[in-house]
């Protein structure tokens, strides 16, 4: 049976926690380490679940604010083979004035309830994670996104979202997308 979008689960990260999957994460708080609990929201109610709002004078300053998302393969044997992480330009909001970008963790992918850091981790929200050395804007073909280890069943793999404001009003969105292939 093939892998089902029900499948990969994006979740939020927790980085006071001492192994993945055992506490939830917290929106704005997303600095890596382990994968938390608390699964990203896809609907208009989960708008604020990874970044929190810019004040004024953060956006008047093009502050820029990094996230960690982990991707969670939950199926039971198959593995996600040679996956990208993208940002669909067609799924970007209409009144989006803020830049987004997404990149690779240089952490190997994980079991999900693993002890070992599952990510790097960053001290606050505009401190760039190390070991990220490119990011993909929003593309029209994934391919063009940021290719990822392959993610086995049962594992996450984590990903880091950059959002550069630029000064100007606006309700910022975006979708976060993997595609990958599979040997079913």
């Amino acid at each position: 049976m093939a892998i089902a979008a029900s499948d990969i689960k994006f979740l939020l990260s927790a980085p006071v926690a001492t192994a993945g999957y055992t506490m939830p994460g917290v929106p704005g708080n997303s600095l890596g380490l382990y994968a938390s609990t608390s699964q990203l929201s896809t609907t208009n109610n989960g708008l604020d679940n990874i970044f929190t709002d810019l004040t004024g004078a953060e956006n008047a300053a093009n502050q820029v604010d990094y996230a960690c998302v982990f991707i969670w393969n939950s199926h039971h044997t198959l593995s996600m083979l040679t996956p990208y992480a993208w940002l669909p330009v067609g799924l970007l909001g209409n009144t989006n004035t803020a830049g987004f970008a997404v990149g690779a963790d240089p952490i190997m992918p994980s079991v999900l309830g693993s002890s070992g850091p599952q990510a790097v981790g960053i001290a606050n929200p505009v401190q760039a994670p190390s070991g990220v050395t490119a990011w993909a804007g929003p593309s029209s073909i994934s391919a063009n996104g940021i290719a990822l280890p392959n993610i086995p069943a049962g594992s996450v793999a984590a990903v880091w979202i950059r959002r550069t404001a630029n000064g100007a009003a606006g309700l910022n969105t975006f979708t976060l997308d993997v595609t990958f292939d599979t040997l079913a």
